[in-house]
């Protein structure tokens, strides 16, 4: 029988808090940029409570029955020079410019109807590679 292939991690999805998910849907698809993959209610009768948003190879999870203290994720972005201008564009909260950091990234910081903070860097070695 031939060995078990280690368990590798493949990627983290955040599940963000929201109280609005019709409206939090609403600003990460028109602000941030984000696409809708998937929407659940418990009842056909009832509004989508969870949603699962995605960008390239992010996903991001909302809830709006989760507790209400914001949360934070950090995203990589490969052109994070580029997604900013776009984001800035369609008027995403930026709540930190972007910026060159002392630890070698290049982020800025946004925040989403419910205080829910997201950042988005790049490592500067790639930028400056």
């Amino acid at each position: 029988m031939p060995d078990p292939k280690p368990p590798q991690l493949a990627h983290i999805a955040p599940v963000l808090p929201v109280a609005d998910l019709k409206a939090s849907l609403a600003y990460y698809c028109g602000k941030l940029l984000f696409e809708t993959r998937f929407e659940w209610a418990d009842t056909e009768a009832e509004p989508a409570r969870y949603a699962i948003l995605c960008r390239d190879q992010v996903e991001l999870h909302l809830s709006s029955g989760a507790a209400r203290h914001p949360a934070t994720a950090y995203c990589f972005v490969d052109g994070v020079d580029g997604y900013y201008a776009e984001v800035k564009a369609a008027g995403a909260n930026i709540t930190e410019a972007l910026a060159d950091q002392p630890w070698e990234m290049r982020e800025f910081e946004t925040k989403d109807l419910d205080g829910n903070v997201l950042m988005f860097g790049e490592h500067k070695s790639r930028i400056d590679g």
